[in-house]
């Protein structure tokens, strides 16, 4: 059994490039304090640059 905690695993996806929604990362966030999606600019290997990723549903 998983113990329940207010720190969820959350997938970021890319949002640009040919390779939209491929480039994936996984990280956590707290859900108490950030409720809305989390976005940051992460590298995408395919373009080989930052570009920015969205967390995903």
């Amino acid at each position: 059994m998983a113990k329940e905690g207010a720190r969820i695993k959350i997938k970021l996806v890319s949002t640009e490039g040919p390779h939209k929604g491929k480039s994936v990362y996984v990280t956590t966030k707290n859900r108490i304090n950030s409720k809305e999606r989390l976005e940051m600019k992460k590298y995408c290997r395919w373009t080989k640059k930052h570009i920015l990723h969205r967390e995903s549903k």
